[in-house]
């Protein structure tokens, strides 16, 4: 149970972050199930140290390049928000090879 439009917020900005921050012809994968939503890209190398850092608002993994379709650095902010507002938590991990794997865990309902 949760407010529909930031749930939708939620799992579009996950997506849209994966297949914005990943190499041409990489991959997205999505996962969904009693462990909450997961979603992994195989994007450029992450510093594992910036990673809690990308939940804060205008934070980047990389520099700005001020490229067309290029977001702010608030996707993954208003990830954590609706998150928390629905009373879940979310984290992320760098990939060995590249990229981020992103997980959201909301409480279930009885």
């Amino acid at each position: 149970q949760g407010d529909p439009v930031l749930l939708d917020h939620l799992v579009h900005n996950l997506i849209a972050n994966a297949l914005r921050h990943n190499h041409p012809g990489g991959t997205v994968r999505v996962r969904v199930g009693p462990g909450g939503l997961e979603v992994a890209n195989t994007g450029p190398v992450v510093d594992a140290a910036a990673v809690p850092l990308l939940f804060e608002p205008f934070r980047r993994a990389q520099a700005r390049r001020h490229a067309p379709g290029e977001g702010a650095g608030l996707g993954l902010s208003i990830v954590a928000s609706v998150a928390r507002a629905h009373g879940g938590d979310v984290g992320a991990t760098a990939n060995p090879g590249g990229g981020l794997t992103a997980r959201v865990t909301l409480p279930t309902c009885a």
